[in-house]
């Protein structure tokens, strides 16, 4: 996690998307795997740089230039989305799509790689689901399989 200071989970701020929440309480998360255990793992270069270590989970706010996409593809749908999970390949990456908010201020979670030529269909609103949500099924499940690696490891 990002916050390495000894603080203390908070209570989420009224009106707070749980996105916001993750930000101002941890502010990232890197979680590196051993090619002893990577087998079936969703794995990438951290911050897509060589040397960088093998990550099979990487969120922060800063991870990836959609800007830069958005140039060099002329795709301006692109701008819709906020990449903060990898951002390099199929399947491994996802964004926030800010075409549509829920209620609460969450956006939906979609995947997300640098060939897209088109967005998603849009979710409606009563339909997305907190990053929260999200972030415990994706880590839930990348934990079984990382389990499920060191059992036959062993």
């Amino acid at each position: 996690m990002g916050s390495w200071n000894g603080a203390k989970a908070l209570k989420p701020r009224k009106g707070e998307s749980s996105w916001d929440y993750f930000l101002r309480v941890y502010g990232s998360i890197t979680w590196m795997v051993d090619n002893t255990i990577d087998k079936g793992l969703p794995t990438f270069l951290c911050g897509n740089v060589t040397g960088g270590g093998w990550s099979c989970l990487e969120i922060s706010d800063d991870i990836y230039d959609i800007d830069g996409l958005v140039e060099a593809t002329g795709n301006e749908d692109l701008e819709n989305l906020f990449v903060f999970h990898g951002g390099w390949h199929v399947d491994r990456s996802f964004a926030f799509d800010h075409r549509t908010k829920s209620p609460t201020g969450e956006h939906a979670v979609v995947p997300f790689d640098e060939s897209m030529q088109a967005l998603p269909r849009k979710t409606p609103p009563a339909r997305i689901q907190p990053f929260g949500t999200w972030l415990h099924k994706h880590v839930s499940r990348l934990t079984g399989i990382a389990e499920e690696n060191l059992r036959e490891g062993l």
